[in-house]
């Protein structure tokens, strides 16, 4: 005996679904987000582990004895603090020898003009085949009587003998200040360049951080 199905039935019944469509989406989409977080979790895990690595290797850097590239960040704290002394020294002189706030400016402008022509000149003649090869004890030459002539710009007696001064300090600074990035390259490998630049860079850092400090 054939019997029918009530269509009324049969509406209750796919409305009272216990897994709806919708709720099968929320689901799945629910999981796609947990294995998302899961990756996102491994990849920061990896990374944290990676950059671990890195600081440790760094830490048993060669670099840290290297004597002659730790003289050299001696140098360049030096020269650096130097420089920024001389900064601010020359402003508080040109006051001292009665000279106004345009004399004042016109120095730190020589400073800067001198400084360019400086770069220029002695990145030239550090370049020069008979030059290149003692290029390490020729920039040492040059730091040394950058350092030498800073110290005495402060005997200066009158405005012009403290530009002529500030003219020469100036030129010897741009000179200092072309090699040394190239110095670098002759002291450490290609393996530690990398490590070696950031550290001279922090080395200048801390010069123009005491610099002023000493000058004032």
């Amino acid at each position: 005996m054939r019997t029918t199905e009530d269509p009324t039935n049969s509406e209750f019944n796919s409305c009272h679904d216990p897994l709806p469509h919708s709720q099968m989406t929320q689901n799945t989409a629910a999981n796609d987000s947990q294995k998302t977080d899961t990756r996102r979790d491994k990849e920061s895990s990896s990374c944290n582990a990676d950059c671990g690595r890195k600081c440790l290797r760094h830490l048993r850097s060669p670099l840290w004895t290297n004597i002659p590239f730790v003289v050299y960040c001696m140098v360049v704290v030096t020269v650096q603090g130097c420089i920024q002394s001389v900064l601010v020294f020359l402003p508080s002189r040109c006051r001292e020898l009665g000279a106004g706030q345009n004399a004042a400016a016109l120095l730190l402008t020589l400073f800067g003009v001198f400084d360019m022509t400086g770069r220029f000149v002695f990145g030239f003649v550090f370049d020069l085949r008979a030059v290149r090869s003692r290029r390490s004890y020729a920039y040492t030459a040059v730091t040394a009587s950058f350092g030498a002539l800073a110290a005495l710009i402060s005997a200066a007696s009158n405005y012009k003998v403290l530009a002529v001064a500030t003219c020469v300090v100036a030129v010897f600074e741009g000179g200092a200040h072309s090699q040394r990035a190239t110095c670098v390259t002759e002291i450490v490998g290609p393996s530690q360049m990398s490590l070696s630049v950031g550290l001279v860079i922090f080395a200048q850092g801390f010069g123009n951080f005491y610099g002023p400090l000493v000058g004032g």
